[in-house]
């Protein structure tokens, strides 16, 4: 069977679908903070439609706005332009800083307490204040409905994500990339703000669309065995197996297994002098891909052309883009990890250093053209992330991946944290966020090139800290492991 999925496999990947998509209201201000161009429709006004707030003030008539397609909340609640005007990106800016903090908060509660409880926690929460968001009648409390949402999506993007991978075999999580991706969920998002074409009606459709996450976790999922092992619960790990082999249709038999090597603190990772090297530059990639890729996604929504045409290209391209990427990296054995992020980011320099050229001195840039440039950008963008998440698992010894990995996703999320600015500045000066992503993406590509570590191929479990020896003297080896086995290895294999 392709990539050994069984049926168990499906609802995992399934499952991790729809969390992407509940995670992609982190997307939500492409069409909450959505202004179209506008006109004031009084004796001394023009025909043009614009987006100049000096004529938005001194409006006396009636406001005119040009392809309305999504009332979003910064029309309802006027954040267009004057006093208010700054609550659109803080509408972004809150709902990002809930994502930083339930990264660090769930991500150690699912540690202490299990993937299992934690993740029906965040999602049950995020759903329910999603659909509670659409309901607001004051932008206080939209606000603050966003923030809860920001501390589920942080839940999700984590917990999840780690109870999906420890459900997983090594072959499956790259199929999982490249099948059930973010651009898939971004389309979703897209076909239901078309359908649901205002900001409550969409916040409410979304909290339902995400639902079969939350089935699935509640009814499919047993408590990770991986996460029960590491605890040294192994008769739960025991009955946990079973339920999955259960649902698999697969049996399993015992095996010998060793307990994971002592697993160390952030206080550790930066003692050793190799390692924080790495780390470091893993700090650098996850920043730049993240401040750059949601300050470009938050400023999409002002390309010319259909609102809904344009969102749903960058969501087929990306998810098109993952899979041939998969496809070249397997076939293509020399594509290194290193290739992969120094390539990739270069390309994103010369896209939007060709839209900041056009935006300052073109007297239009406008079209299909800039659409284009923005498109292969994007994509190029999305490779940069892959190359992110693949050398922060690669780089790094078992014992600190997990540290370090967190580490990561905290330094991506100060980067969306200061994304919406520059959606925001981009009114004052237009290359704002073009410029941004020309200038932190070169200095990202020097720092690849002088110290990133090449990871591709690398057995995980090889990659070694100095005293690696003298800790793993420390622990113990005797124990079962169940391993899920098909029915035709059931013949060659052994009850321990």
């Amino acid at each position: 069977m392709l990539f050994n999925v069984n049926r168990f496999h499906f609802f995992v990947m399934l499952a991790w679908q729809f969390s992407i998509f509940f995670g992609s209201q982190m997307l939500f201000p492409i069409f909450s903070n959505y202004i179209p161009k506008y006109r004031c429709l009084d004796e001394e006004s023009d025909a043009v439609f614009h987006k100049n707030c000096s004529l938005y003030l001194k409006c006396n008539g009636t406001i005119d706005f040009e392809n309305n397609y999504f009332h979003s909340s910064a029309m309802h609640f006027d954040w267009i332009c004057g006093p208010k005007a700054y609550l659109a990106p803080v509408y972004s800016k809150v709902q990002f800083f809930g994502v930083l903090i339930g990264t660090i908060m769930f991500g150690a509660l699912s540690d202490r307490f299990g993937r299992r409880p934690i993740s029906l926690i965040v999602l049950t929460t995020g759903i329910l204040v999603c659909s509670l968001s659409g309901m607001v009648p004051y932008w206080h409390l939209l606000l603050a409905c966003r923030f809860v949402i920001g501390l589920s999506i942080g839940g999700v993007l984590v917990v999840v994500c780690t109870f999906v991978m420890e459900m997983l075999l090594p072959e499956q999580r790259m199929a999982l990339r490249a099948f059930f991706n973010w651009g898939v969920g971004r389309l979703l998002l897209t076909l239901i703000c078309y359908f649901f074409n205002d900001w409550q009606s969409a916040s409410i459709a979304c909290a339902v669309a995400s639902l079969p996450a939350l089935l699935i976790v509640f009814f499919v999922f047993p408590e990770s065995p991986t996460w029960l092992k590491n605890q040294g619960r192994i008769e739960e790990m025991h009955n946990s197996e079973r339920k999955i082999a259960k649902f698999a249709g697969l049996k399993y038999v015992e095996k010998e297994y060793e307990p994971p090597v002592k697993s160390r603190g952030l206080m550790s990772l930066l003692r050793e002098g190799d390692f924080l090297r790495r780390v470091s530059v893993l700090w650098a990639m996850w920043f730049t891909a993240s401040l750059c890729g949601y300050a470009i996604d938050l400023h999409s929504s002002d390309l010319s052309g259909n609102l809904y045409f344009n969102q749903v290209l960058f969501s087929v391209i990306i998810a098109v883009s993952k899979m041939v990427l998969v496809l070249y990296d397997t076939l293509n054995t020399n594509f290194s990890r290193r290739k992969l992020h120094q390539q990739s980011q270069s390309m994103v320099i010369i896209c939007f250093l060709i839209l900041t050229l056009l935006t300052l001195f073109a007297s239009t840039y406008e079209g299909v053209f800039i659409l284009i440039v923005n498109l292969i950008g994007i994509v190029f963008i999305e490779y940069t992330w892959d190359a992110c998440y693949l050398c922060a698992v690669e780089s790094m010894p078992t014992n600190m991946r997990a540290i370090s990995v967190g580490t990561c996703s905290f330094m991506a999320r100060v980067g969306a944290l200061l994304a919406p600015s520059l959606a925001f500045l981009n009114r004052f000066w237009a290359p704002s966020a073009y410029m941004t992503v020309v200038v932190l993406g070169i200095v990202n590509v020097c720092i690849s090139y002088a110290w990133l570590v090449e990871t591709k191929g690398v057995v995980l479990d090889d990659v070694k800290i100095k005293d690696e020896d003298e800790l793993n003297k420390k622990t113990v080896t005797n124990g079962e492991l169940i391993k899920i086995v098909s029915k035709e290895e059931e013949d060659r294999l052994t009850v321990e």
